[in-house]
């Protein structure tokens, strides 16, 4: 199939492409710059630079790949050049809107966007499926994103409705995420400023990216539609995996904060993550999908990913 990937060259991209060619797919995929064209190239992919608000510059490149398939994988959590949560949430609405008029104008006929699985409501008991509502009512500083997200899933399945695919990802884990070794979670650990915040409540569903990309690249084959969480077997607890971190890195226990203090030292999202979020079930993806990850349980990727890492002093 001949699919448009934007985002080739981010966090999942960066797996996903090589796979999608493994698999016999020919890919164009979209970089925001000339180094990151060139590593996609390098992956075995035709590569264009651009802008993803630049919906007639993409029409153009859609139409000239005479790609099927249009994949929206972009995110700017990674950006250095403003407030990451602030350009995804651009991305998340703006960007989708670009994207999908151009694939329309385009021709291609199917749509597969990159969501979140923890998102939700965390009001109520159990994990979260697809049918469990967005959290629209959270704080203005939550919900911004959350709104976000709601945004670019509703917008896709309009335009789309019987051809899109959402694939709702758990947190990444993996090399080039936050918890790579060298990066934020990690650090923060090291440096005593990834606290445990009150019960430590928060229910993490994580997904490797390798097993997101396999995922990505059945939902492909497979040419369902609908929304799916794309998450791991086994949700675990802030308080649960937290200490495990430290000590697989050589860090300090994480410190107690309590929520109050929390919610005014770094926000309502923050406090969500760590103490509300609810985990996410994997079932429908497991069901319709006929997919299963090989990373299906948390503590084996943190003993890999970490394995390697030299202990610093404390």
């Amino acid at each position: 199939m001949r699919i448009f990937v934007a985002g080739g060259s981010g966090a999942i991209g960066r797996v996903l492409v090589p796979l999608l060619i493994h698999e016999g797919h020919e890919v164009t995929a979209l970089s925001r710059s000339t180094e990151r064209a060139a590593d996609l190239e390098r992956m075995g992919a035709t590569s264009i630079v651009g802008d993803v608000y630049d919906e007639t510059a993409l029409a153009r490149a859609i139409a000239a790949a005479r790609s099927e398939l249009v994949m929206h994988q972009l995110t700017a959590f990674g950006t250095t050049d403003g407030d990451p949560y602030a350009e995804t949430i651009r991305i998340r609405i703006d960007g989708t809107r670009s994207l999908l008029a151009a694939a329309r104008k385009a021709g291609a006929r199917r749509f597969i966007t990159q969501s979140i699985s923890f998102m939700c409501s965390p009001v109520g008991t159990g994990l979260t499926d697809e049918t469990t509502p967005l959290y629209l009512d959270a704080p203005t500083s939550t919900g911004d994103l959350v709104n976000a997200v709601a945004s670019l899933e509703q917008q896709t399945l309009d335009a789309y409705p019987t051809t899109a695919t959402v694939l709702r990802y758990g947190w990444f884990f993996g090399p080039g995420t936050s918890y790579d070794p060298n990066d934020t979670i990690p650090n923060g650990l090291r440096a005593g400023t990834m606290p445990l915040v009150g019960s430590g409540a928060g229910n993490y569903s994580f997904i490797d990216l390798r097993d997101a990309a396999a995922a990505t690249v059945t939902a492909v084959g497979r040419e369902v539609s609908g929304i799916f969480n794309i998450v791991d077997d086994t949700p675990v607890r802030l308080s649960e995996f937290l200490p495990v971190m430290a000590e697989l890195i050589g860090a300090a226990p994480p410190e107690l904060m309590d929520e109050a203090v929390a919610r005014k030292k770094f926000g309502d999202m923050r406090v969500y993550y760590w103490n509300e979020q609810r985990g996410a079930s994997n079932a429908k993806a497991k069901r319709e999908l006929d997919w299963e990850p090989v990373f299906p349980v948390w503590p084996k990727g943190f003993e890999k990913l970490y394995s390697a890492q030299s202990s610093p002093p404390r």
